[in-house]
């Protein structure tokens, strides 16, 4: 057995500003224009130096699927990867419903409802064009159980992040009397950098909620959507573009090392793949971000960057491509072929003749030791 350390990287910081679907906002986009918005609350610490803001953005392309009912603890244990006893000192996790052949069905963050008068009522966040199918997918296992399960559009999602802060930043300077009592707040479970979930009341004026935040985070409200492309720069993936549903598996799209599976709890759909492959202790290719040297593919199709092919500097195959936005990337990567080496990368894409160099490096919050072959 192999086992790698890697304490260098090629990887810099995101500065591009658009999403991998390179299309403007459509009208039909849900939008939110007030003067108290677009002020910048920008606080200055006590010791004087000026702490990045945090930026507010809408995520139009989530869903949220309510779960609630005397059993809706015991039938989502049964169907996700991570586990429901965490809720009795969280708030949020993240876990991944699988296809009973261990492949990804699709992701989802799970949220205790906010108005929620007892202990079995979750929303379940997920990517939109997937909120309908988990809700098919839930009702099918649902049989005699006392569940229900709903789309939920009482909601919208939001984000609140920091693009800007040290890359192995571990806390975020918020107010976390508010953070922590505020039902509608959720802090990311994945990783601290990437800030917090917010659902707001799609009834009513959002004005004085959207106050309160930026009494909470000092920030402002992002004009351009940039979450995707800082989400590429940290090497996670998120919905059903980088975890194609039917083709990603979970250890391969980091579901472990963002505290999205739990490898003590009894069965779930889907395990069976999931447990062996971690009791091996080997999982060769994940996905890992990648960097691209300008904006290269502002004008290629999407169906044409799908799976797109990357390779080393000797013209083998390394992994394939699972996300684009503003010059930064998501690839599965075989990790024995691309961190030791290190150096450039291509990307070969049909129809395009020219190189794409991109880069890619160790995610600095994996663990310190990864095994990469047997």
């Amino acid at each position: 057995m192999l086992i790698t350390r890697w304490t260098g990287g090629l990887f810099r910081p995101a500065t591009g500003l658009f999403r991998f679907d390179r299309s403007p906002p459509s009208a039909s986009k849900r939008t939110i224009s007030c003067s108290s918005c677009v002020r910048s609350t920008v606080n200055s610490p006590p010791d004087g130096s000026q702490q990045k803001p945090y930026s507010f953005e809408p995520l139009s392309d989530r869903a949220l699927v309510r779960v609630h009912g005397e059993d809706s603890v015991s039938f989502l244990q049964g169907l996700m990867t991570n586990d429901m006893r965490h809720f009795e000192h969280s708030r949020a996790i993240y876990t991944m419903f699988l296809r009973v052949n261990g492949r990804v069905f699709c992701d989802a963050l799970v949220y205790r409802h906010p108005e929620a008068k007892g202990n079995d009522d979750f929303l379940l966040e997920c990517d939109r064009p997937a909120a309908s199918r988990l809700e098919k997918h839930l009702k099918l296992y649902r049989l005699r159980k006392k569940v229900q399960v709903l789309l939920d559009e009482t909601y919208h999602t939001w984000v609140a992040y920091r693009a800007q802060a040290d890359p192995e930043a571990k806390a975020l300077p918020v107010d976390e009397r508010k953070a922590h009592t505020d039902p509608h707040l959720f802090k990311d479970p994945r990783l601290p950098r990437l800030g917090y979930r917010v659902l707001m009341g799609s009834n009513g004026d959002q004005t004085e909620k959207l106050d309160r935040l930026l009494e909470t985070f000092p920030g402002e409200i992002a004009t351009v959507p940039r979450y995707v492309p800082f989400r590429y720069t940290l090497g996670v993936g998120e919905g059903e573009l980088n975890l194609p549903d039917g083709k990603a598996f979970p250890l391969e799209s980091n579901c472990d090392w963002l505290h999205g599976v739990s490898f003590h709890k009894g069965c779930y759909i889907g395990q069976e793949l999931t447990a062996r492959t971690y009791h091996t202790g080997v999982t060769r290719k994940r996905l890992m971000p990648l960097q691209f040297e300008g904006l290269p593919l502002e004008d290629v199709p999407i169906d044409v960057l799908r799976e797109a092919d990357i390779k080393n500097q000797a013209g083998a195959s390394v992994g394939k491509l699972r996300g684009y936005s503003a010059g930064q990337g998501l690839g599965l990567l075989r990790i024995e072929k691309v961190l030791p080496a290190g150096g450039p990368l291509t990307l070969s894409v049909p129809g395009i003749t020219h190189s794409i160099v991109c880069h890619t490096s160790r995610p600095f919050w994996w663990p310190n030791e990864t095994n990469t072959r047997s």
